[in-house]
């Protein structure tokens, strides 16, 4: 009996998680504006009524759609800036495992983070995930940058967090650009030597 509780658990669990993975494409493909339970639903392969189900309000699918996005923005990059600070790396090296980072992304992330960051300033319950994702960026960047030897790193933490995203708007865009990728390694090489003083960072 105990078993057959924790199946069904473990079903719901996964059908939940279906219907955050399924609104965060909805986001992207329609604009959050344009999200129902009954988009979600069909997004996902669902009955229409499985949404509600799960949510008590379509805000709070796009709550959990946005917040998912910033979880998973802000283990990728502290897991980047981890490795960067196990050993000896080139200021180069650690620009373009950012950019491959940013360039990696799922694209659905990416539309539906931005199309969130628009959307924050006319519905204020997006303020939080989306600070949660604009603060994980900045935090993890600022850690670094300390272990780096960086007195002060907020300012340059803020920088590079404004470079990235003002990249990633650019691959939405026009992905797959060479000379975006480019000037944005040499911008990354600038303000890293800039603060660290070397281009070997330890």
């Amino acid at each position: 009996m105990d078993t057959g509780g924790r199946t069904h658990y473990t079903r719901g669990r996964e059908r939940r998680d279906d219907l955050i993975n399924a609104a965060i494409r909805t986001i992207a493909r329609r604009g959050l504006e344009r999200v129902t339970f009954r988009a979600v639903a069909e997004e996902a392969g669902f009955p229409p009524s499985t949404t509600s189900y799960f949510f008590d309000s379509v805000d709070d699918v796009i709550d959990a759609a946005i917040t998912r996005v910033a979880d998973s923005v802000t283990a990728k990059v502290a897991a980047l800036l981890d490795a960067s600070r196990s050993g000896e790396l080139d200021a180069a090296d650690l620009a373009e495992a950012m950019i491959d980072m940013v360039s990696g992304q799922d694209s659905y992330d990416s539309i539906a983070q931005f199309d969130a960051y628009l959307a924050a300033r006319r519905r204020p319950e997006l303020a939080e995930p989306v600070h949660r994702i604009m603060r994980g960026l900045e935090e993890s960047t600022e850690n670094a940058l300390r272990a780096l030897g960086v007195d002060d790193p907020v300012v340059p933490a803020q920088q590079f967090v404004a470079l990235i995203d003002g990249f990633t708007l650019h691959e939405i865009a026009r992905p797959g650009r060479t000379e975006s990728r480019d000037a944005l390694r040499d911008l990354l090489i600038r303000v890293l030597d800039s603060y660290v003083g070397d281009s070997r960072i330890r």
